[in-house]
């Protein structure tokens, strides 16, 4: 079942691989660029966060989408979970990282604090807290803590529980584990057992943002029972938020709870759904809640999923899995695995899951050596096509009399000088399209950062009302995730979508021109082919922003559209501008403050749109040159050159009509094997 998303983006690696042996085959690419296609794919990792509370049953969901057996132990208490990260090893086993000294002498510390000094901060109340209870947890290691902090550990798979059970041995001190799994469709595979926020290790609450930063997906757990809660609001309209996560997807765990007592799925989401809506209305951050508005929440049953997966001779060894199998039937009045899966409704969230890494995932990882190696055999074809033409109109050259090619000759003069201004003409308009839309889109972004400038200088104000330097930082921390990863990019794909519009229209509008110019001009000629392939081609380029010659590394190939440049601009952009800022009490207030607006003007000086927007235009260069090489040089001039050639060398003139004719067969069979070829490769994808 789970396996069906893995198993899917495993396969479309191999068929993507096999395309590219075809492409060599074909001889569109060369080997190096097949090589270079097949190690993005083996190395790019897809990554899926899971997030929610303890009780939502994430150890159930994830055994049941990922493993399809009961492999991780339930989770241990919030505070002391560690962070866990389940990927592709040719053996079982993990690897475990625990606290370092300094990270566990902080939690000391902070263990000695009384609850009651901070009973009016919640934060600071759930980190003491969870510091007293790691702390006292960490008691059953006895003089041997001190030789497992800063280490790290390999250990047998069976030995998990020691590190993320409730009752482990390592859990207090554990900060992370990587569980290795052979199960090949894993391979380049990430998934994230983020075990909650507010966490008391910093470092550790960052790993998990950090994961999450780059999630390909985000499946946030409800428990059925009480969704949507004042905690999970919190998980998900603060901590989730902060964590600049473009998608978000929910599912309501244990629905078969609420069933029980008469309530049907749909009036479960209904009620999650107007949860949602009401907290978009308490909270204040429009970008995120537009994501949050696009949700719609999957009531599920991850108990009922895996018991569908286990074996009935375990179902029947435990009374647990037993019982609830009884349970579910009863309930559900069903009687086979199969039933049970059905409605444990959870293919329906994968299904949304394997959408949302087909559209993100997708569109870097494998759209773009698709439209590589089509677009070389297309482009294969264009020069196929380009020498079958020039072929068909050198014979029709050769077979024009002495007299008629003075005539030919001149209107194939005015048609090139025609041609040349009609394409000038594409140059401006080209160049009015990118003018207008950048400065429009500029001012879009001035505003936007603008906006996040003076929100962040607000939470700087509000500074001495704190206790520490620290309590403001999660706040910066949100305005620059929101500003970076969504506030910006949307802009941006909006001004690229724009220019990429009009810029079709501009070039189409175009082209029906020179078919008309075509027809009168170049009547006796083989052109229509041509002139059409060509235009396809172009407009290819500008959907897929292959046109683009940039000189930047790989990671600027990888986002298509004018604007790419720009989009990795923003990669390079440090967001952390308040580190070295606080410096506690040492300073006085107004000095603290004025430490972070030296830090806030530092952050928002690296963001400078002017650069990245101007190379922008330097495209309609690659555009018009890309049209006049495809229509004048390589279409008119060759037709021209041949009658000079006829006029000033008439003697073996019936050779040349032989010859011509002979490879005219020819190419009209590579061009026949060349389309077989291409449909072959796109039957394929």
């Amino acid at each position: 079942m789970a396996e069906n998303i893995f198993e899917a983006f495993q396969a479309r690696k191999s068929i993507i691989k096999n395309l590219a042996i075809k492409g060599v085959n074909f001889g569109w690419i060369s080997q190096a660029d097949a090589d270079q296609i097949s190690h993005k794919l083996d190395n790019d990792i897809l990554t899926i966060g899971v997030i929610g509370q303890m009780k939502a049953g994430k150890s159930t969901f994830l055994n049941s989408f990922i493993f399809q057996e009961d492999v991780l132990p339930s989770a241990t208490t919030p505070m002391t979970a560690a962070l866990s990260v389940i990927t592709y090893g040719p053996e079982r086993k993990i690897e475990v990282e625990f606290y370092t000294n300094d990270e566990w002498a902080e939690q000391q510390m902070t263990a000695q604090r009384d609850l009651r000094e901070v009973a009016n901060n919640p934060l600071e109340e759930s980190k003491v807290k969870a510091a007293k209870e790691l702390v006292e947890q960490a008691a059953k290691l006895g003089s041997s803590l001190n030789s497992y902090l800063g280490k790290l550990r390999s250990d047998k798979f069976e030995n998990l529980e020691e590190y993320v059970g409730a009752e482990g041995k390592f859990v207090s001190i554990t900060k992370s584990v990587k569980i290795f799994y052979p199960n090949e469709m894993l391979k380049g595979v990430e998934i994230v057992d983020t075990p909650g926020f507010n966490d008391p290790i910093v470092s550790r609450e960052e790993r998990t943002k950090d994961f999450l930063k780059r999630a390909d997906a985000v499946v946030v757990l409800l428990y059925a029972g009480q969704p949507l809660n004042a905690t999970d609001r919190d998980i998900l309209f603060k901590n989730v938020r902060q964590c600049g996560i473009g998608k978000v997807l929910i599912g309501i765990n244990k629905y078969d709870i609420p069933f029980c007592n008469g309530e049907v799925e749909s009036e479960i989401v209904a009620y999650v759904k107007g949860q949602l809506k009401k907290a978009c209305k308490e909270s204040n951050d429009f970008e995120f809640n537009s994501i949050v508005k696009e949700v719609e929440p999957v009531a599920i049953s991850a108990e009922m999923a895996l018991l569908s997966q286990l074996p009935m001779q375990k179902i029947q060894a435990s009374d647990i899995y037993s019982s609830a199998w009884k349970r579910h039937c009863d309930n559900f009045e069903i009687s086979s695995q199969s039933q049970l899966l059905e409605k444990s409704h959870i293919q329906e969230l994968i299904a949304i899951v394997k959408n949302t890494i087909d559209t993100q995932k997708g569109e870097i990882l494998f759209r773009k050596p698709v439209m590589q190696i089509i677009n070389a055999g297309k482009k294969k074809l264009e020069e196929f096509e380009n020498q079958r033409t020039q072929c068909s109109n050198d014979i029709k050259v050769l077979s024009v009399s002495d007299n008629d090619l003075d005539e030919k000759l001149d209107n194939l003069d005015r048609a090139e000088r025609r041609l040349n201004r009609k394409i000038d003409g594409l140059s401006d308009d080209i160049e009015a399209v990118f003018r207008d839309i950048i400065k429009k889109g500029r001012h879009e972004l001035e505003d936007a950062t603008d906006t996040a400038r003076r929100r962040m200088e607000g939470i700087i104000e509000e500074l001495g009302r704190f206790s520490s330097d620290d309590s403001i930082v999660p706040s910066l921390d949100r305005e620059t995730q929101q500003l970076l990863n969504r506030t910006l990019p949307r802009s941006l794909e909006s001004i690229n979508n724009d220019i990429e519009r009009k810029t079709k229209n501009a070039v189409d509008d175009f082209f029906v021109d020179v078919t008309e110019l075509c027809e009168r001009y170049l009547e006796d000629f083989d052109y229509q082919d041509s002139v059409h392939n060509v235009q396809s081609r172009i407009v290819s380029d500008i959907e897929t922003g292959n046109f683009i010659q940039e000189e930047d590394d790989d990671s600027v190939e990888e986002k298509p559209g004018f604007l790419r440049s720009v989009g990795d601009f923003l990669l390079c952009i440090n967001p952390a501008f308040w580190i070295g800022c606080g410096i506690g009490h040492i300073l006085s207030l107004q000095e603290r403050k004025n430490a972070f607006y030296e830090g806030l003007k530092s952050f928002f000086k690296q963001i400078d749109f002017s650069e990245p927007l101007n190379r922008v235009m330097r495209n309609r260069d690659i555009i018009i040159n890309n049209i006049r090489e495809a229509l004048v040089d390589n279409l008119i001039h060759p037709i021209k050159e041949q009658i000079e050639d006829i006029k000033n060398n008439t003697a073996d003139r019936e050779k040349q009509l032989s010859e011509k004719q002979d490879l005219l067969k020819r190419l009209e069979g590579q061009k026949k094997e060349l389309i077989s070829q291409l449909k072959e490769a796109e039957t394929m994808v």
